[in-house]
């Protein structure tokens, strides 16, 4: 008969196995743990007081949520099962096991200077060799809101209910003159109008928010109006003579009817994703060429347009020029390119959808494309500057880093919606999440 090695599970050892044995020499956990040790955390340890019993190490925990969001487990509770069932957590902890609500508060409590781990983690993998800037390139994802967009309503279905509630509140009013309160057993009339009070206010409360945020709007879209108005007349008197086209349309001021407010999470919008519209925040991240976030914020901007500035301006200046920078045709605005200019980074912004399938045709393309004639518009000016060979590989790398890693973040490490609410904490959420993606990457780095 076949002879097989079967598990003896209540094999004695004569001595204690030693944590350091369970796991292979090449692993993530390990390497999480050697980065760790290179942290400053002297912002965390020094807001622990002197007295009381002792506390867990704030690098150990930290090593637990840097592994867990690498590995894709997001939630205290199952990161509290993994110190049990899970040889890497286990190791991690040393065999300790803090339960769920200590991995939550610590999270919750020193999200900013996690956060802050961010750059740190950045300058060891300089120091490794792993991180040149000269071109980084700039993509947005839409993650979840921790809220359903079902708690979301429009401004025009608040007005509705606004008036809905006073007419209620009104006969409610009515009806306890005509009634003995006493008497009337079917309503708690004091307590139901109440109740529409309470609504009325909450309501108010949320259009105010929206009025706000229209005249934000409207403030913004007002400057890029008067600026688009400004080129096309200087370039009239360029050339003599009217432009072709549709003339801009002015922005209209005051809120929108469909515009929204979320009740559960306030600061989140809905927002288009491949999947239909949802309660969202958007992330940006810029990528160098080797596969690492260098710079990254979560906002909850609908649109990149007014991102491409902000993602540059987050990249560390510690980690040297940003030399180039490359984004999809949702970034492509004229102040765009001009910030650019002013930091003194080759923009290479596509200005509509790119066609796919050309490489043959690319290819057999002898020559350079000529430039456009003067007077030519900026988006004239960079579609010409993508068509070259230049443009062409630069926006190529484009597609080969950034799109990869998010796919990474969405699909192998399944982070798809946020733990908390509020735009700073979601912003802190994002850096502990790129902070775990790049000490996944490193670790593939470092050990190819």
């Amino acid at each position: 008969m076949r002879k097989f090695l079967t598990p003896d599970r209540k094999k004695r050892h004569l001595m204690p196995a030693s944590i350091d044995e369970w796991l292979p020499e090449k692993h993530l956990a390990r390497f999480v743990v050697e980065i760790l040790e290179q942290l400053d955390l002297s912002a965390i340890y020094q807001e622990y007081k002197p007295s009381g019993p002792p506390p867990y190490d704030p690098r150990m925990l930290l090593g637990l949520l840097f592994y867990g969001y690498a590995s894709g487990v997001f939630s205290s509770r199952k990161i509290e099962e993994a110190t049990y069932d899970s040889v890497a957590f286990r190791f991690i902890s040393g065999n300790l096991h803090p339960d769920h609500d200590t991995l939550a508060d610590f999270r919750k409590r020193f999200l900013e200077q996690i956060g802050n781990c961010f750059v740190q983690i950045l300058m060891i993998a300089q120091s490794l060799g792993f991180v040149k800037v000269g071109q980084v390139n700039i993509d947005g994802t839409k993650i979840q809101a921790n809220a359903s967009k079902h708690s979301a309503m429009s401004y025009e279905h608040m007005e509705r209910l606004e008036q809905q509630f006073k007419e209620e509140a009104e006969r409610l009013m009515e009806r306890s003159k005509q009634v003995d309160m006493q008497e009337d057993k079917e309503l708690d009339i004091p307590a139901e109008i109440q109740r529409r009070e309470d609504r009325i206010e909450k309501i108010r409360a949320a259009k105010a928010v929206i009025e706000q945020r229209a005249k934000e709007r409207f403030e913004r879209e007002q400057a890029e109006y008067e600026a688009k108005m400004k080129a096309r007349e200087e370039k009239e008197k360029q050339i003599g003579k009217k432009t072709k086209g549709k003339v801009p349309k002015a922005p209209k001021e005051g809120p929108q009817g469909k515009d929204q407010y979320n009740f559960t999470d306030p600061e989140s919008r809905i927002m288009k994703t491949s999947d239909g519209f949802d309660q969202c925040y958007n992330a940006q991240a810029a990528v160098s060429g080797q596969m690492l976030i260098v710079g990254a914020f979560a906002n909850a901007h609908c649109v990149d347009t007014q991102e491409l500035l902000p993602v540059l301006d987050a990249i560390p200046a510690v980690l040297g020029k940003v030399g180039a920078a490359a984004a999809d045709n949702g970034y492509f605005s004229q102040g765009n390119v001009q910030g650019c200019e002013q930091r003194e980074v080759d923009a290479y912004i596509a200005v509509g959808k790119q066609a796919h399938n050309q490489w043959l045709d690319q290819q057999l393309a002898k020559q350079e494309p000529e430039p456009p004639g003067e007077p030519a518009t900026p988006s004239m000016q960079m579609s010409h500057k993508l068509k070259t060979e230049i443009g062409r590989a630069t926006y190529r790398l484009r597609k080969m880093t950034v799109e990869p890693v998010f796919g990474i973040i969405k699909e192998i490490m399944g982070f798809r919606r946020f733990s908390f609410s509020g735009q700073a904490a979601i912003n802190g959420e994002w850096l502990l999440v790129c902070s775990a993606f790049n000490l996944k990457r490193l670790f593939v780095l470092a050990t190819a």
